[in-house]
């Protein structure tokens, strides 16, 4: 890699992997992926739309921090994705033909700029990673789906599992790092404060974030002070009732 990367950020991948040369993005990020052969077809349907995505996320977080993506799929259902940079890890549960699971690739990609350009600076901030990536998300379907209200998603969500999303996700217990709280309540409260204080600081917040702050370190509270400052609102009671109290708070109108 010609970029700084977090240990994490790295694994080694063994198997019968087949090279897929995806479509670029229109600014011209190179995607190449590499697909086991037994799930190869369903792997390049779910992932057909990579480079889409990724100038979707330019325009709302800044240039894409690195020199290529792509994506690996092994013949294993993993449970889980990882964000490993520039070649994201994906079991063979996340691909179908019917691209069903297009959220996770989604996900994994707004991790390139929210968690493996910006990286933690200590764990129990997990949030700015998972919540990120999670709300991106939501935010690809906006960009993407010309009849999709992401305002009504998230309240929908909110409504159907927020009372479930008890535990601050801005101090998340060490035994339990990765928990809903972190992901989802996480992407709410970015949602939250996108309503608080407006889309054109919101989207100027998230790509100041990414410029200051890529290729280093950053905790909350210089996200908090970085969102108070452009904002030019007090946001202390904001974030302490949404990243650090028990009880989840009523989405603003």
């Amino acid at each position: 890699s010609t970029d700084p990367q977090a240990p994490y950020l790295t694994t080694l991948a063994i198997g019968d992997l087949v090279f897929h040369q995806g479509a670029p993005s229109d600014s011209g990020v190179p995607v190449r992926h590499y697909f086991h052969e037994d799930v190869f077809d369903q792997s390049v349907i779910t992932m057909e739309r990579t480079g889409q995505m990724i100038d979707a996320f330019e325009a709302m977080f800044g240039p894409y921090p690195f020199e290529n993506y792509g994506t690996v799929v092994v013949d294993a259902d993993l449970g889980f994705a990882l964000e490993t940079q520039t070649l994201s890890v994906f079991g063979a549960d996340i691909v179908d033909s019917f691209a069903s699971r297009e959220d996770s690739v989604a996900h994994e990609l707004a991790h390139q700029w929210f968690g493996n350009h910006v990286s933690l600076g200590q764990w129990s901030d997990i949030w700015l990673n998972e919540g990120f990536a999670t709300y991106g998300e939501y935010l690809w379907l906006e960009a993407s789906e010309p009849d999709f209200d992401i305002d009504a998603a998230v309240r929908a969500d909110y409504e159907s599992f927020g009372f479930l999303l008890d535990t601050p996700p801005g101090a998340p217990s060490p035994t339990d790092l990765f928990n809903s709280s972190v992901s989802v309540r996480g992407a709410f409260t970015l949602h939250a404060l996108r309503i608080t204080i407006g889309d054109d600081a919101f989207f100027r917040l998230l790509a100041t974030y990414v410029e200051e702050y890529g290729g280093a370190n950053a905790v909350t509270s210089d996200f908090i002070s970085l969102a108070e400052d452009i904002s030019g609102q007090d946001l202390e009671d904001f974030f302490q009732a949404w990243l650090f109290e028990a009880e989840i708070p009523p989405l603003p109108r």
